[in-house]
């Protein structure tokens, strides 16, 4: 066993009792030393009992061994071997702290989500919301059409009505029509309507919900879906579309 004196009065250094998988107490206590005398060579002459207790051979086995260095976890201050340790390059909003496995995993589960618009997973510093998309998916146009989306599934949920239209839903139904009106099938999609009205119960649902234009959202306003203002076959199309759906 090394000389306890190395550490001094300074107990903050002094490393946690045991060992981390095979780093045991004296191999802390050799890479405090050679790092003081690397970087202060000047102070060796301060721990000359330490040096007089290593064999050269052990001593120029643990400078050779540079995957024998210590470093202390970011996540739960615990010493580790810097070859054992993690670098989470990919979230750079961490720095560049190094971490034992266990944290490592638990840090990269935190920030790690799944785009409701890809499917695929992600990296972010913060849960993205309203919805979780992924940078690659994240567009003027998803923007505008999920928080169209977003409004209209909080409405419903207000009045106690189906609210189940995922990101990937709409979406979905936006490609289907062009991202143009479903009634119109000219002018470009404005807004999500409800087929039937939130006003006569229709929820926020794949099965009840298409885009549409300014102009044909307020001719149909709460009507009935058979409102006057919109031709028969614009209903018949819209009816055939979300009857796969129901």
């Amino acid at each position: 066993m090394l000389d306890a004196d190395f550490w001094g009065e300074q107990s903050e250094d002094q490393p946690p009792e045991g060992c981390i998988g095979d780093l045991t107490l004296d191999e802390v206590a050799l890479d405090k030393l050679r790092q003081a005398v690397y970087e202060r060579a000047g102070r060796a002459e301060r721990i000359p009992a330490l040096l007089d207790a290593l064999t050269a051979t052990d001593w120029v086995a643990w400078l050779n061994d540079a995957g024998a260095r210590v470093a202390v976890c970011a996540g739960c201050n615990r010493y580790m071997r810097v070859s054992d340790a993690v670098s989470l390059y990919e979230l750079p909003w961490l720095g560049d702290g190094l971490y034992c496995f266990e944290c490592a995993e638990r840090v990269r589960a935190e920030h790690t989500f799944t785009c409701e618009v890809c499917g695929h997973d992600f990296h972010a510093e913060r849960e993205p919301q309203p919805f979780k998309v992924c940078p690659e998916c994240d567009s003027p146009g998803v923007t505008l059409a999920l928080s169209s989306l977003w409004a209209q599934l909080q409405r419903a949920r207000k009045l106690d009505l189906p609210a189940t239209l995922t990101p990937r839903g709409w979406l979905d139904t936006l490609d289907y029509f062009g991202w143009r009106c479903a009634y119109c099938m000219r002018a470009e999609f404005a807004c999500l309507d409800h087929y039937v009205p939130v006003v006569q119960g229709g929820g926020t649902t794949r099965g009840n919900c298409v885009p549409a234009c300014t102009s044909c959202n307020s001719a149909k306003g709460g009507r009935a879906p058979q409102g006057y203002l919109i031709k028969a076959s614009a209903y018949t199309r819209v009816e055939e579309y979300l009857a796969q759906f129901q």
